[in-house]
């Protein structure tokens, strides 16, 4: 390289780093917040509803409550923003009180056992396992104290409870002696080696869902989010230092300390190791910062199987299943929900396989799966949601909502289904349902703080076409992450 070409490979790198620095250190560490919505913190602060987009703003209502349960017209809502109970239809709600708890937990499934009312609904939380009162006003501890609970279903009987840990570990729990029992995961999943469409497989590399099995993608997307933000404030810092120091009567000593630590800290430390997920980062930025437009174009382009990454040709079940599923009928017989599809597994079988009596919609693979009583539910997007009464082949569609089911709950001869924006009800068996208008949405006011961090992310809290000014930042990302180590290959530790 002669020193022309690599001046001016500096002097690029420089401008494009002083241009880019602050707001890749806000996509950064906004970025790291996004990877992990399981922090409760994250979910359970708010900021007032005006601070956000209207795009974020049609989201909010979804984190609201997702499981229900309504007994006699009293109504208990949960999610990962608390618990929440109404005895006047939704007029008015109060906070569940949860015994020897600091806080609300944050409720990731619901099962409601036998005709019990309140006193048989179990809540799986993210520290632990809790019942709650007859009354529905207050929950105690019950087991799995401090275990991060993803998922639960009534088991074989209503003496038993199946649950997963950390979407990765199954247990039973005895109701009568609540102790929990480790349940043998099976040698591996069957993945159907199915094409995936190529706009999925950008959102997952983007969301770290796609490079690595497990939650080594997550931890390679969190790596260059802290190697982008130590990039940001190293970069500005050695700049500021080998430019202003001496003036703001610095001592020599102190500058080439600060010179030395900054460039090591930027360069060959953080760069080196951060250049591959911040490449990867800022490409997939590009598309996703115009997604609808992006599906659209990308319909009927798919990647075969064969040439898809790690994460999706592992056969593990770590950090994979997010609903399960036991079948009274079928002793020992177990289905899960998982990105692959809903995979069930027969007593003695050590193989999950995919399921192929469930109506999964064409191009559709993950979706909800949940029971109450006797009934299991199968929610998927775009409106496609169905019922099957256990001991019975078939599956009936459920017509009303639009979007994908995430609880149901009987009262009398009613059901109601929630979804993201609603309350449903119609008879039991039936498939025809009506909203109900239950104003739920008051029931916890406010943005949670894991939106509003979407929300800057992506600059719509700015404006709708920010995006713009994220793809020259995504550029000038991509800019930085391949001229560093080639500036740094001529110049090394200092």
């Amino acid at each position: 390289m002669s020193p022309a070409v690599r001046r001016t490979l500096r002097t690029v790198h420089k401008y494009a780093g002083l241009t880019a620095c602050v707001w890749l250190f806000v996509l950064a560490v906004s970025g790291i917040l996004l990877d992990h919505h399981e922090w409760r913190w994250l979910n359970q602060n708010q900021v007032p509803a005006s601070w956000t987009s209207p795009q974020i703003g049609r989201l909010v209502p979804a984190t609201v409550m997702r499981q229900v349960k309504i007994e006699d017209g009293v109504i208990v809502g949960a999610s990962e923003r608390g618990t929440r109970r109404s005895s006047d239809r939704g007029v008015t709600w109060q906070p569940v009180t949860f015994h020897g708890s600091s806080g609300q937990p944050q409720v990731n499934g619901l099962a409601d056992v036998g005709a019990n009312g309140f006193a048989g609904v179990f809540l799986a939380a993210d520290d632990g396992l809790w019942r709650l009162a007859p009354d529905g006003k207050s929950a105690m501890r019950f087991a799995l104290s401090g275990s991060h609970m993803t998922a639960i279903s009534v088991g074989r009987s209503d003496r038993e409870l199946v649950a997963v840990i950390d979407k990765s570990r199954l247990v039973a729990i005895d109701l009568a002696r609540g102790s929990a029992t480790p349940i043998a995961p099976g040698s591996k999943m069957l993945i159907p080696h199915r094409p995936v469409e190529f706009y999925r497989l950008v959102m997952d590399i983007h969301f770290g869902r796609a490079l690595l099995p497990g939650n080594w993608a997550i931890a390679l997307n969190d790596l260059g989010g802290v190697a982008m933000a130590a990039l940001s404030v190293s970069g500005l810092a050695y700049w500021w230092v080998t430019r202003r120091g001496r003036r703001r009567g610095m001592s020599m000593a102190a500058q080439r300390s600060t010179i030395r630590w900054s460039f090591r800290l930027h360069a060959p430390v953080i760069g080196l190791l951060g250049a591959i997920p911040i490449l990867y980062l800022s490409v997939t930025a590009l598309p996703m910062n115009h997604i609808y437009g992006f599906i659209d174009w990308s319909k009927g382009r798919t990647v075969e199987h064969s040439k898809l990454p790690p994460g999706y040709q592992s056969s593990a079940l770590a950090n994979e299943i997010y609903g399960v599923v036991a079948w009274p009928d079928r002793p020992g017989t177990l289905s899960i929900a998982t990105r692959h599809g809903i995979l069930t597994r027969s007593a003695g079988e050590r193989v999950w396989r995919e399921d192929l009596t469930v109506p999964t919609p064409p191009g559709v693979t993950s979706g909800n799966l949940f029971r109450v009583r006797d009934t299991v539910f199968a929610g998927f997007g775009g409106g496609n949601n169905f019922a099957r009464t256990v001991g019975k082949a078939s599956w009936r569609k459920l017509a009303g909502p639009s979007s994908a089911i995430t609880g149901a709950s009987f009262d009398g001869r009613i059901m109601y289904l929630k979804n993201s924006q609603s309350f449903f009800y119609g008879e039991i068996g039936g498939t025809e349902l009506a909203d109900t208008k239950i104003p739920f949405k008051n029931a916890i006011p406010g943005t949670p703080l894991f939106l509003f961090m979407a929300d800057l992310h992506v600059g719509t809290i700015f404006h709708e076409q920010f995006k713009w000014l994220n793809d020259l930042f995504a550029v000038l990302a991509i800019v930085l992450a391949l001229s560093g180590p080639i500036i740094w290959l001529r110049r090394k530790w200092i």
